[in-house]
């Protein structure tokens, strides 16, 4: 056991210090003739101040890094060389004594054998367009100097380049048909306007899926989109492009729905939240801060919806009339209404990432106990790696957790109980340590339930591109555009987890709407992703055949 810290009285806050009230103190410390009690306080002072700056200085220090910190382990051993722990994300696909035996039986190769092409860098895909350009030998230089004979041509050397077309707006004249009855002049018969994404709308609808994607999935501001469409002298205004693209994400709106249903509904949810900023003239500063929200659910679909704020309240009332079964998020207080009997109901699993980020944040401050627990983590997340690489089901996935990763969480909560009575409870360590002694029930819920993940890093990733559009956007005009925003993420992030093009998707999708189709299944991801399937599949077969 450690021996108990020596108290001391507490003159001032570290934080502010108060100077007369520090002099009064050693003033009546010295009539008293207390002077050893005058000495320990004055150093208990000091003390609570050096930590207190230390900590100041490695927050700061973190900031003006001049790379982003890192959390991988071979991250870790370039900056901390001391510090060598396995990395916990598992990268490759055989062990190292495999990969070097691999390597000593490969035979050696003749000239031009086995080689997939002649040079170092890759090949283009096959189904990429073609263009040919050809540079011809000049007319001085094609007769041979020794025989005086006109060069015959042998071959033409190859070099692939990859290049783009410029983007080239174009005026699209819809004409329609008029008839007449030319004898009595009474009859008359037009065809008649379809629907539009906007009545009496300027754009086109590729023009709207266009801006739709690099709007909200790649984060290209509408007066930007506007600016290079005047360099061409096209007038595009950035308010009409996104007005439009506002009413195409309304259309939406059943499918978004769909998206809804199937999220709340799934085995598994994993969800977290971050901030937005929405123009609010009455608000003090004119903008306020809302919080979005993204769940997953089941790995293929994924929700975002808007908040006033990121206060339990709201969450809850989003959930209200759902019972989930699996919940994964983090160890925030506000989660806590995913497994509240008057809630959800939901098992709530804990996040390895969190943990063990905490762990890393005390050896990057010099505590070098941490690598032993950072270790242990980094193993569990192997066996993890191993299980998806080969291919395991949900069931074979939950017998190898409990054969291999338990004597590992039972090896960690020992050094957890052996810390405890060493490691300062107040320290960077003593913090982590104390994250896993309070959320340990949670972070082994993944030992008992095969389709929990061991981190909530799906739904960070998803959030990742609202957090990086946001430094673009600065700002939400109002909170039917954030409603429009999350709605677009709900979209756009579905079908890339369902790997299919979102551009593909909402063209085809807004002409089934457009066309009058009433049939929603048609128009939902799934479907849409089974069509794309099956073509590819038939596809093959063609190719196989010919």
């Amino acid at each position: 056991m450690a021996a108990p810290e020596r108290t001391s009285p507490s003159i001032t806050s570290p934080l502010v210090p108060d100077l007369a009230a520090v002099r009064a103190f050693i003033m009546e410390m010295v009539a008293k003739g207390a002077i050893v009690a005058l000495i320990d306080a004055i150093l208990g002072l000091l003390t609570r101040m050096r930590d207190l700056n230390t900590d100041l200085v490695r927050q700061v220090a973190e900031k003006r890094r001049a790379r982003p910190p890192s959390e991988r382990g071979s991250a870790l051993q370039a900056e901390l060389p001391f510090a060598w722990t396995r990395p916990a994300n598992d990268q490759g696909t055989a062990k190292p004594d495999e990969k070097t035996k691999k390597k000593k039986e490969r035979k050696k190769r003749g000239p031009g054998e086995g080689k997939k092409h002649l040079h170092g860098r890759g090949t283009f895909p096959a189904w990429m367009e073609r263009t040919v350009t050809r540079h011809l030998v000049s007319p001085e230089e094609r007769t041979c100097p020794c025989c005086d004979v006109e060069g015959k041509t042998l071959r033409f050397k190859p070099c692939e380049k990859l290049t783009v077309r410029p983007v080239q707006f174009i005026v699209e004249r819809v004409e329609r048909e008029v008839i007449a009855c030319p004898q009595c002049h009474r009859w008359v018969r037009s065809v008649p306007r379809g629907d539009e994404v906007l009545d009496r709308g300027k754009l086109g609808d590729e023009l709207l899926v266009q801006a739709c994607v690099d709007h909200f999935d790649h984060a290209i501001p509408w007066d930007r989109m506007a600016c290079k469409a005047r360099e061409q002298g096209v007038p595009l205004s950035a308010n009409t492009l996104a007005r439009s693209v506002g009413r195409l994400i309304d259309l939406m709106d059943p499918i978004v729905a769909h998206i809804t249903a199937k999220v709340l509904a799934s085995e598994y949810v994993s969800f977290d939240a971050t901030s937005y900023r929405v123009l609010d003239d009455k608000h003090p500063r004119g903008i306020r801060t809302g919080a979005m929200w993204s769940m997953a659910g089941d790995h293929r679909y994924a929700l975002f919806f808007v908040a006033p704020s990121g206060h339990a309240d709201h969450l809850k009332e989003r959930l209200k009339g759902y019972k989930l079964s699996l919940a994964m998020c983090d160890g925030s207080a506000t989660n806590n209404v995913v497994e509240a009997a008057d809630g959800c109901g939901a098992i709530r699993g804990g996040c390895w990432a969190h943990a063990r980020r905490k762990l890393i944040a005390a050896l990057r401050g010099g505590d070098e106990r941490a690598i032993p627990a950072i270790e242990i983590i980094g193993e569990v997340f192997h066996l993890d790696a191993e299980s998806k690489r080969v291919g395991e089901t949900a069931a074979q996935r939950l017998v190898r957790r409990q054969r291999d990763s338990v004597p590992w969480m039972e090896k960690l909560r020992a050094w957890c109980e052996q810390q405890r009575g060493v490691v300062e409870p107040k320290c960077l360590l003593g913090t982590a340590i104390g994250y896993l002694r309070n959320q340990w029930v949670r972070l082994t819920r993944f030992l008992e339930f095969a389709p929990m993940d061991l981190t909530n890093n799906e739904t960070e990733r998803d959030l990742r591109r609202h957090v990086l559009n946001r430094k673009t956007w600065f700002f939400v005009g109002h909170d039917d555009n954030a409603r429009r925003n999350a709605d677009a993420l709900t979209l756009l992030t579905t079908c890339h987890k369902m790997g299919i093009d979102p551009r593909a998707y909402l063209r085809d999708t807004l002409r089934r709407l457009l066309a009058g189709e009433k049939d929603l299944s048609v128009m939902l991801p799934e479907s849409y992703a089974a069509r794309v399937k099956a073509a590819a599949t038939a596809a093959a077969t063609t190719a196989a055949a010919a």
